[in-house]
């Protein structure tokens, strides 16, 4: 209506913007993903093969290669070769699971990292059952929630849905003693209504867990028809869902394309953009959620 500050059109979203705290300059130009492990930050960039540790105010620690090799410098062969890391949670045994978008073929590859040691890990099977789900397939969230490891689809393309993706955490670790993943850990597929943001579809990010252990989620309003092909980000927000449907959404202040969120001890966010130049430097956020 005329008195929406937040130009936002989704039932539950609260009407003044909330204002992110910059904390530090990070050392990658489009943070994707982004876990804490105690005091440590861990974070995945989409164009990089890298995982990088930071403290919780974003002061650099150290980096490891996940991927052997590198990737061109040039913008469009770095594109298309990238493995597109936008998804990094932790498991049980403390271990972190990286995970490609899916966009492409050459997006269908995972890393399982523990105490510096690294396995490849092959996501096809899984990745083209959830294409028989799912049109234009951007997996950009992940994090496990008690018996389950959710997935958060980002239907950010024409004709694509935003979805919320069930996997059984028993089945997905034992599989992940092998080499891969595949249909066997998918139990379920929902379906989520995450309205626009200044006139542009809202579409998911990443996923992290609230105090509560429900599901809160990053999500930015990008202007593009293509699950491939940057646009222009609007603005991004940040939301909760839980019981099956959003209970809350929050819009942010500027026009961040919030890509990669997690909770820390003190139960503040820590959030990161990806401002989608290479010429630029992602940075680490702090939020208090109300």
């Amino acid at each position: 209506g005329a008195g929406d500050q937040s130009g936002g059109n989704h039932p539950g979203m609260s009407q003044a913007p909330l204002v992110l705290q910059p904390l530090a300059q990070l050392q990658v130009a489009a943070a994707s993903a982004l876990v804490c492990a105690g005091d440590l930050l861990y974070l995945l960039a989409d164009d990089e093969l890298l995982l990088q540790r930071y403290d919780l105010s974003g002061v650099f620690i150290d980096q490891q290669p996940l991927l052997a090799g590198s990737l061109p410098s040039a913008a469009k062969a770095r594109k298309r070769l990238k493995p597109d890391f936008e998804m990094l949670c932790q498991l049980p045994d403390g271990a972190l699971l990286a995970l490609g978008s899916g966009s492409t073929a050459a997006r269908r590859r995972g890393v399982l990292w523990h105490a510096g040691v690294t396995r490849v890990l092959d996501l096809t099977a899984l990745y083209l059952a959830l294409e028989s789900q799912l049109q234009d397939l951007n997996l950009e969230g992940a994090v496990v929630q008690g018996e389950h490891l959710w997935l958060a689809q980002r239907g950010n393309s024409a004709g694509s849905i935003n979805a919320l993706i069930r996997l059984d955490l028993t089945t997905l670790l034992r599989q992940l003693a092998g080499d891969g993943l595949d249909a066997d850990v998918l139990r379920a597929v929902h379906a989520v209504e995450l309205g626009t943001l200044h006139g542009v579809p809202l579409s998911f990010t990443d996923l992290c867990l609230d105090a509560q252990g429900r599901l809160l989620f990053a999500a930015a309003a990008e202007a593009t028809k293509s699950s491939y092909h940057d646009g222009a980000c609007l603005g991004s927000a940040v939301g909760c869902w839980h019981a099956g449907q959003v209970q809350s959404l929050w819009p942010l202040a500027g026009e961040a394309k919030i890509e990669g969120l997690c909770r820390v001890a003190d139960g503040s966010l820590r959030l990161v953009n990806d401002p989608d130049s290479r010429e630029a430097r992602s940075w680490l956020y702090r939020l208090v959620l109300p």
